[in-house]
């Protein structure tokens, strides 16, 4: 299943923020979008999730533009987690995640084993199994981020969309997620997903588009989007790019402040002697 946008435009009021993106998702694997803020990383997932309608252009589902498609008939496809999210109070963390079934569910078809097996294996992989009967207002940050990410998985929708998806999560919680998401990339699911941390993006991505201004600046595998060059364009970063070790996956080093400096002694020295 294809997701593609097609000379798509958006604005706020007299504000543009995305500005004629012409895009095709892969149909699996793991597509990371990288920006600074205000670039229109977040506004491009919802107008992806049809949360937003396109001034111009178009977003086009398995071949169908959403003009032509139900909200039912996307949210079966295509599932969001929003970087912001809200829960009525008194709502238990099992509850949260069976609404993840709703696009499911029908007058004449309601609760079916098979949302009760996906519930169960959304809770499962996102190892919330402690929380469950527990109100969502009373969790930390980051139990309830990996609450929201199990509803999303309850969709079982063949294409993910992820804004943020690690905030409020420690380390050892951010790896164990993108490992799941990996994991349902080779399964194969597309995740579409922004991500703050370049390092994380440049290990797990199969795909990178880097945003700039309301478009998109490059796109491609990691190896040719993630270079020194494009992130002292896309980020004013200067950064080395190195190979850790054990893997040979990129890695970025941003320069600290007298690395500049460091160096123009260390040439001083060189020259004098």
């Amino acid at each position: 299943m294809r997701l593609s946008v097609e000379n798509l435009s958006f604005g706020y009021r007299n504000q543009p923020v995305l500005q004629g993106i012409d895009l095709t998702f892969p149909d699996t694997g793991l597509t990371v979008l990288l920006g600074g803020n205000g670039c229109g990383k977040t506004t491009l997932l919802h107008t992806l999730a049809g949360l937003l309608k396109p001034q111009t252009g178009q977003v086009i589902l398995d071949q169908t533009p959403f003009a032509s498609m139900g909200r039912k008939s996307i949210a079966r496809k295509l599932s969001l987690l929003p970087q912001m999210t809200s829960a009525p109070a008194g709502v238990t963390v099992r509850e949260l995640v069976m609404q993840g079934r709703f696009p499911w569910q029908t007058w004449w078809r309601q609760w079916s084993k098979a949302d009760q097996l996906a519930v169960d294996e959304a809770i499962q992989a996102t190892g919330i199994e402690e929380l469950v009967e527990r109100p969502l207002e009373q969790l930390s940050g980051g139990q309830r981020q990996r609450c929201w990410v199990a509803m999303t998985l309850a969709q079982d929708t063949p294409i993910l969309l992820l804004d943020e998806p690690t905030t409020y999560l420690d380390i050892a919680h951010q790896v164990e997620l993108m490992n799941l998401v990996s994991n349902l990339c080779a399964q194969g699911k597309s995740v579409i997903t922004v991500l703050h941390d370049l390092n994380q993006a440049a290990a797990y991505a199969d795909n990178m588009i880097m945003m700039k201004a309301g478009g998109v600046y490059a796109q491609g595998d990691v190896e040719t989007v993630f270079t020194q060059a494009n992130l002292k364009t896309v980020f004013n970063l200067d950064a080395d790019i190195i190979r850790e070790p054990r893997r040979q996956q990129l890695l970025c080093v941003p320069h600290v402040a007298g690395d500049e400096l460091d160096y123009r002694v260390q040439m001083s020295v060189v020259v004098q002697s």
